[in-house]
């Protein structure tokens, strides 16, 4: 049985479940290395652990899973399998309507949060899962470089994020991590300026922010540029930003925590004066979803761990001037962190 799955029972039977359900797909995944697309549901019940699927999704799931796999026609013949667990564990995220459902059809009288020991095994990657992250940082990489080679004076953010997600695919994503973001001009000082029909002019500050989605897995990384020649402004806001993201990526380890790393990065923004322009958190974890555990702000005291992947990017954003954000995709290491993401930050 894998450490996994030893730890999930071992949760089990210390809070007294009966069963444990996993309904989400990234955990679904997680679990049993199948994603039905129309939904399945992996299931702890008497010290077996089972893939449950609909039949259309049944023939694909038994060549992706590393666990068991069932089918059911109709999700009453779910519901049966159900049946003698009285207190069931169950994600924080489950609708209120599906947990009236199984109690009601599966006659489940107790509810248990089993989210903390989910967050506790996908917070640290395995080497398996650091390698698929490294290759989608990878593929991030050469889309970034595409991204700065494509900005030019005229063209649209569209066009630009167009070109950077075809590459993406073409290099092995399945897709981006996340709506590609292309924010020129006055719109850089939108943390989310999702690409739009703005044309790219002379001296526009972008922001350029993308990922990529490869086997399940994310990357994420923001570089900023200017189109020409920075002036003063710019290129003090530039290099601001720039010292803050590299201390922080120099101060990362194992036993600081996620609020302490913020304060290094937002110490240095707000040494310089620009504090209120640091509008977010330093960062988050990556994974199987794009923000994941851990939270990288100051209401998080999460211990880092050797093996958490996160991101680090402080930003500065002035409204109708422009902004700046630098960001990594790093792994912590038994000696420090190390960075996954690649691209030259000293683009200004």
């Amino acid at each position: 049985m894998e450490e996994k799955f030893k730890r999930l029972l071992e949760f089990a039977e210390k809070n007294s479940l009966d069963g444990i359900l996993i309904t989400k797909s990234p955990n679904v995944y997680y679990f049993s290395g199948a994603s039905p697309l129309s939904g399945g549901y992996v299931l702890l019940k008497d010290s077996e652990i089972k893939l449950y699927v609909p039949e259309l999704e049944f023939e694909m799931a038994k060549e992706e899973s590393r666990i068991p796999v069932e089918k059911f026609k109709r999700i009453e013949e779910f519901y049966e399998e159900l049946k003698g667990i009285r207190t069931l564990g169950i994600e924080g995220s489950l609708s209120f309507s599906f947990v009236e459902e199984l109690r009601n059809k599966a006659d489940i009288r107790e509810f248990k949060k089993v989210d903390d020991i989910i967050k506790e095994l996908r917070i640290v990657k395995d080497k398996g899962e650091l390698e698929i992250i490294e290759k989608a940082c990878e593929i991030a990489d050469r889309a970034v470089m595409a991204a700065i080679e494509e900005i030019t004076e005229g063209k649209r953010e569209r066009e630009v994020a167009a070109k950077v997600e075809y590459l993406m695919k073409m290099n092995g994503a399945e897709k981006p991590a996340f709506d590609t973001i292309i924010a020129s001009g006055y719109r850089s000082a939108l943390p989310h300026g999702v690409a739009s029909d703005k044309r790219i002019e002379k001296g526009d500050l972008v922001v350029i922010d993308l990922g990529a989605l490869y086997n399940h897995y994310n990357s994420d990384i923001t570089r900023t540029i200017v189109v020409g020649s920075p002036n003063e402004k710019q290129k003090e806001i530039y290099e601001i930003v720039l010292e803050a993201q590299k201390k922080a990526v120099e101060a990362a380890k194992p036993g600081m925590t996620a609020k302490e790393l913020d304060s290094i990065a937002r110490d240095v923004i707000k040494e310089y004066g620009y504090g209120d322009y640091f509008i977010h958190s330093l960062g988050h974890g990556v994974g199987l979803e794009i923000h994941e555990w851990p939270r990288i702000s100051q209401y998080d005291k999460t211990v880092l761990k050797e093996g958490m992947v996160i991101t680090i990017e402080p930003g500065i954003y002035i409204p109708k001037f422009g902004g700046v954000r630098i960001e990594d995709t790093v792994v912590i290491t038994k000696n420090g962190a190390r960075r996954l993401t690649k691209t030259e930050r000293e683009l200004i």
